[in-house]
């Protein structure tokens, strides 16, 4: 049975004969779009966080649809090129979900165009009416304008 950290282990080490030592049944359990999720994301130094998520995007995600139906060798042999040579914890990246903002957010989002959505989410909960009110004052919204934002 194949066995996700024996993948990972042998994608850390560069292990490019993997995939042709896997058993028919282990070919056929072989995921490779749940191998990128854990593969791009590492614990650890910034700059090999960095290298494991800019590889697997460059390398792997890039062309995984088109190899992933009839050229899996080939796509494990691009998966191997990514490893430094040392164990790493690879957590699961999860999709990232999409968050849709109430009124209030879509002003502090059309105020802060570059904060993150779950930034704009969180300053959003911690504001009072009376926080919301001096925001409105603060960019000199009049009565009909705030009534979009309320």
């Amino acid at each position: 049975m194949l066995n996700i950290k024996q993948e990972l282990a042998a994608v850390d080490h560069k292990n490019y004969d993997f995939y042709n030592t896997l058993s028919d049944q282990e070919k056929k359990e072989f995921a490779p779009f749940v191998l990128m999720r854990y593969t791009a994301s590492v614990q650890g130094d910034r700059d090999i966080q960095e290298w494991y998520l800019e590889l697997t995007n460059e390398m792997v995600n890039k062309h995984h649809w088109v190899l992933s139906k009839n050229h899996k060798s080939l796509l494990w042999k691009l998966f191997a090129g990514i490893g430094t040579g040392a164990n790493a914890f690879h957590p699961y990246l999860a999709s990232g979900k999409k968050l849709k903002a109430n009124k209030i957010e879509k002003l502090l989002c059309e105020l802060n165009p570059v904060m993150k959505m779950r930034d704009i989410k969180l300053l959003a909960s911690i504001m009072t009416n009376d926080d919301i009110k001096e925001l409105f004052d603060s960019v000199g919204l009049d009565k009909k304008q705030r009534k979009e934002y309320e």
